[in-house]
This record gives C-alpha cells, structure tokens and sequence, in this order.
C-alpha cells in the first residue's frame, strides 16, 4: 500500500494505492492521520479510487481516522470508492458514517468551506 499525501488549501488528501488488509499499511494510515492532526490539518478526504480491497483491520483503520479526526471537530471524506470496497462498507452498514463522494475536486470545495 502506497499513501501519497497532497494539500489543497485546508484539506489533505492522502491517495491510497493497493490493498488495505492489515499491519503495517493500517498502521501507517493512522499514523499519518495523527500527525496530520498534530500538524492542525483536521480536514481530510481519503482517495480509495485505488484501492484494490479492504477487510476487516483496514476498515477499522478508517473507523479510527475518522474517530481521532471528529476528536478534534475534523472531518474525513472518503472519494472513489471501487464497487468491492464500498460493498464492505455497506454490508458492515458502516458507510452511514461517512461523508462520500464519487467526484475528488467537488469533495476538496466543499470541505474547505466548512
């Protein structure tokens, strides 16, 4: 899993690419999310249009992105979702808790003016 990490005014976009199914890859999106917050970025959108698959440990790694984010009165948004990641999120019925969007620039808008 590569994450590539890229700011647009307040919000940080981290680009994901391949497979997100456990450590180390999970750790170090949480990992980055932590010190993104460290560094007052509390508005992030995660690119999964690259993302092959997620289970279990990498959805948990998002639940927790999203938790330590809204600790901090953040926002996380999840953009480009492949039909088998977004089937993981509807099956958990998880997805109700996100915000997300199909189209990347319209998600970086509308989180800076929030």
């Amino acid at each position: 899993m590569k994450i590539k990490e890229t700011m647009h005014r307040r919000v940080a976009v981290l680009s994901l690419k391949g497979n997100l199914m456990g450590p180390p890859e999970t750790l170090k999106l949480t990992s980055d999310i932590g010190q993104l917050i460290r560094d007052g970025v509390t508005r992030v959108i995660l690119d999964l249009r690259h993302v092959n698959w997620i289970n279990s440990l990498g959805v948990g790694a998002i639940v927790k992105s999203l938790t330590l984010l809204q600790k901090e009165e953040g926002f996380l948004y999840l953009v480009g979702m492949t039909d088998k990641v977004k089937s993981v999120f509807a099956i958990t019925q998880l997805i109700k808790l996100f915000s997300v969007h199909d189209n990347l620039q319209k998600a970086i808008d509308e989180l800076n003016e929030r």
